[in-house]
């Protein structure tokens, strides 16, 4: 849309272009936000059935001044066997959390399928028969990882083991650093 003057609101702008001539002009917008686990049940999750939950966040929130560039936080969440690599073309690109979340939900049945080992001389791990205890939600470290490796994409594996801090370059995927708690983690 071209408009009028340099400072104009598009968005007034078009409801004025689409109402003229006709006696009210409505605009709805319904913005739903998806219906998604809490990042902390789907960890407990993951780790109660022996495997990974892979965390990516990417930071580029120094993009919004260009509108030629993507801008804002991209977010992956994803459950995989314990001993999956990590891939350098595995990039986040969900816009939020809890839409990575939503989508990690509605694929969660393949991707537990996916996990069990295809030789039947390997046992399927059995889950843990006790409830794990809660754990501290990582959203505000992964979030504190991604400013501080900005316009990088950092993934983190958690696995009953402990999690993984990874950073995706140029030249692939680089282990940064491990812990038993993304809390403990002081990453470079």
């Amino acid at each position: 849309m071209t408009l009028p003057w340099a400072g104009a609101d598009p968005v007034g702008e078009h409801v004025r272009g689409a109402g003229r001539g006709t006696a009210a002009g409505r605009l709805i917008v319904v913005a739903a936000s998806p219906n998604a686990p809490p990042l902390v049940e789907l960890l407990r999750l993951a780790l109660g059935l022996d495997l990974a939950l892979v965390v990516a966040v990417r930071d580029l929130r120094h993009h919004s001044g260009d509108p030629l560039l993507a801008d804002g936080l991209r977010w992956s969440v994803e459950v995989q066997p314990s001993d999956a690599p990590v891939r350098p073309d595995d990039l986040p690109y969900r816009p939020s959390l809890a839409a990575a979340l939503a989508w990690c939900r509605e694929c969660l049945t393949d991707a537990v399928a996916g996990a069990a080992p295809t030789d039947p001389a390997v046992p399927i791990p059995a889950p843990w028969s006790a409830p794990r205890d809660l754990v501290a939600d990582p959203e505000p470290d992964l979030l504190r990882l991604a400013a501080r490796h900005a316009g990088q994409a950092v993934t983190v594996r958690f696995t009953r083991a402990g999690c993984a801090v990874h950073r995706h370059d140029d030249d692939g995927v680089r282990l940064v650093a491990q812990a038993t708690d993304l809390r403990h983690l002081w990453v470079t």
